[in-house]
């Protein structure tokens, strides 16, 4: 007999979100923000959802993580529909695939310190933070870069790199088997964002992480992700092995998408390369 294979850890099933929009005159009109979309991540698999400004790429991600209900289809993780898990349910599948954020500074509370920050998901109330947390958050934030020192800053004391990496500690404490990166280079320079994308390598190889990448930076797809999911307007334009897909696009607006890319590496020089 052959073996069954797991559910993979994060799907959609036709999924759709319509938005309600209010009008002058009293009434509303609907708008449709996603139209059925499939996708699935297995472990350690990696997917990036490229799409420009207004594709739906964050609405995608609320949705699959029930931020935002749908208005059709169905997100699961693990095999696990979203919307009939109790709160404890929804609590404990969530704390399996975090998400980071693209502003980094805008994540995080200004009113905690990086200790506070990086150790929150553990913590169940206001109180002094147990050791063996402390302990936790401190590799958490050695892992990404970042060294004791920094456990009583705020936010405002840090760049927006190293917020970024604060971010990421926070997702990771704990321990994940996903990442979901929203944009998470997009607020960063240059030299930053290689930094943060390599970082993001490291650790997902280091951790065998699986990682969904929404971006509408296409080097950061390339880099990171074994499988891309173009997106426009809200519905799949394809979807494939991210190499065979950049070296031959099939839908128009894949290649506009390619056609940009190349036209900005060219006014700026760059390569798209991690150093």
């Amino acid at each position: 007999m052959s073996a069954v294979m797991a559910p993979p850890l994060l799907e959609a099933r036709d999924l759709s979100v319509k938005m309600r929009t209010a009008q002058r005159w009293g009434g509303g009109a609907e708008r449709q923000l996603l139209h059925s979309i499939n996708l699935c991540v297995h472990r350690g698999e990696t997917l990036a959802v490229v799409g420009e400004s207004g594709a739906g790429k964050s609405t995608l991600v609320r949705a699959l993580l029930r931020l935002q209900p749908p208005s059709a289809g169905q997100a699961l993780i693990d095999g696990h529909d979203l919307a009939i898990l109790s709160a404890a349910e929804l609590r404990t599948q969530r704390r399996r695939i975090q998400i980071v954020f693209q502003d980094p500074i805008a994540s995080l509370n200004p009113a905690l310190n990086v200790l506070q920050l990086v150790s929150d998901p553990l913590r169940s109330g206001a109180g002094p933070i147990a050791t063996v947390v402390r302990e936790k958050a401190l590799a958490q934030l050695q892992a990404v870069g970042l060294g004791a020192e920094y456990l009583t800053r705020r936010a405002c004391e840090l760049s927006g790199g190293q917020a970024q990496r604060v971010a990421i500690a926070r997702a990771l404490i704990t321990e994940p088997d996903m990442l979901v990166c929203d944009e998470p280079v997009s607020a960063l320079d240059l030299a930053l964002r290689s930094q943060v994308l390599r970082l993001l390598i490291d650790l997902r190889r280091q951790r065998s992480l699986a990682l969904l990448l929404v971006t509408h930076d296409l080097h950061a797809a390339r880099l990171l992700c074994e499988r891309t999911l173009v997106l426009r307007q809200g519905a799949v334009v394809e979807q494939g092995d991210t190499r065979q897909l950049f070296a031959q696009p099939a839908a128009a607006y894949t290649r506009e998408l390619l056609a940009a890319m190349l036209s900005v590496d060219a006014a700026r020089g760059a390569s798209g390369s991690i150093s």
